[in-house]
């Protein structure tokens, strides 16, 4: 098996562990990849890999990363690690600095606020058509924000971040339109990476699982005013703490 490469390759040093806002430490994961099918080009399982490891700060902003590196790593050809990279550096994640080489992207805060109103926008209105006709059958969503909230509870970050995510997929499941929460997720690639960076913060206020119940509540009762009123207050917290962790971390932030 291929060792993995150097750390000047893959991931750099994180700020120390602890306090407020603390930025997590790269731990990267990159498994070593198995042959796609044949729907399915190697280029976008590395696309894939990386781009979840960036979105989940695996990869912090400022990381050194290079394509033999991540080769080596997923024990792959060059080629198709460069295409990955291509895409990566046209979507604002990975910048080429010249005599240096590439890095991970800063998170831009332009893009999280586009991320944040497109949120809302997308899921008030996904709101406003489940609770079209019928009551909505409220069983699987009532069952995630459990989870959230036992999450929560347990201080599993990982968990309460999966279960959010979950939850609100399924307004767009309960809206008929399962396919648009993809829509969601690729616009929100920087929103989510500022969501990581508060994630230690975020599981520890209960007003988020209070607010995730409220939407569940609003849906059962069909009451759309206050279902659009949470999920909008609720979109857009993590607005009120972008400019805490830029002030903690300035170099992982650009304009």
């Amino acid at each position: 098996m291929t060792s993995a490469p150097n750390a000047e390759d893959t991931a750099a040093s994180s700020p120390a562990p602890g306090g407020l806002g603390a930025a997590p430490a790269p731990v990267v994961a990159l498994s070593p990849l198995s042959p796609p099918s044949s729907r399915y080009r190697i280029s976008d399982a590395v696309y894939e890999q990386l781009s979840e490891a960036i979105r989940n700060l695996q990869l912090p902003p400022g990381t050194p990363i290079s394509e033999p590196g991540i080769a080596s790593w997923l024990q792959v050809s060059r080629s198709p690690v460069r295409e990955a990279f291509t895409r990566l550096v046209d979507l604002g994640l990975i910048s080429v600095v010249p005599q240096v080489g590439s890095q991970i992207a800063p998170i831009s805060l332009r893009e999280v606020e586009e991320a944040v109103f497109i949120r809302t926008a997308l899921e008030t209105s996904a709101f406003q058509r489940a609770i079209q006709g019928s009551a909505p059958d409220t069983t699987e969503i009532q069952r995630l924000v459990d989870a959230n909230r036992r999450a929560a509870e347990d201080n599993d970050i990982k968990a309460f971040f999966d279960t959010d995510e979950q939850l609100h997929q399924n307004v767009f499941v309960l809206a008929g339109m399962p396919r648009l929460w993809h829509v969601v997720r690729g616009t929100k690639m920087q929103l989510d990476r500022l969501r990581q960076l508060n994630l230690s913060l975020a599981v520890l206020n209960p007003e988020l699982v209070e607010e995730h119940q409220q939407i569940v509540d609003a849906l059962r009762d069909q009451d759309e005013a206050a279902g659009l009123n949470v999920i909008r207050t609720h979109a857009t917290r993590i607005l009120d703490v972008m400019e805490m962790h830029r002030a903690a971390h300035p170099s992982f932030f650009a304009e």
